[in-house]
């Protein structure tokens, strides 16, 4: 693709989370407080973010308010029934620090869900108990280091 030739979309920002909204929908809207600065002030700028159920799921762990994150996404917007264009930005990637986010990740995200299950890169790791056919295949293996 040549990028000369096409408009770009990308965004990437970061800032404190101020609030996160399950709307139970497919997206959760959350909002940061970025730093807005200029020659004559510093000020704080308001940002509105939706992200997919299944990215959200993965980064859950960010998701905490006044944690500061990083975020990639592209500028989204409507016009409302009163005519009023409204723009957010869609994430299509979330890290913790700036690095990972202008240059990509280089691990899989693992946190802790809620109930002590690990979470890798949004996949449960649930236990699956051995079956009796495997525990006797495993048996048989370790048999010579007994």
């Amino acid at each position: 693709m040549n990028y000369e030739d096409k408009d770009l979309n990308v965004v990437i920002i970061s800032g404190k989370i101020n609030v996160i909204t399950d709307t139970n929908d497919k997206y959760i809207k959350f909002g940061i407080t970025a730093n807005k600065y200029t020659t004559k002030e510093n000020q704080n700028v308001y940002v509105s973010l939706n992200i997919s159920r299944e990215l959200y799921y993965i980064y859950k762990d960010y998701f905490v308010k006044d944690n500061k994150i990083y975020i990639k996404g592209y500028l989204n917007s409507y016009i409302d029934k009163n005519k009023t264009i409204k723009s957010f930005i869609t994430v299509t990637d979330v890290a913790s620090n700036r690095e990972e986010i202008l240059y990509g990740k280089k691990a899989p995200h693992i946190r802790e869900d809620d109930d002590g299950v690990l979470i890798w890169n949004g996949k449960r790791c649930d236990d699956t108990p051995a079956t009796e056919e495997e525990i006797m295949k495993m048996e048989e293996l370790l048999k010579e280091y007994q």
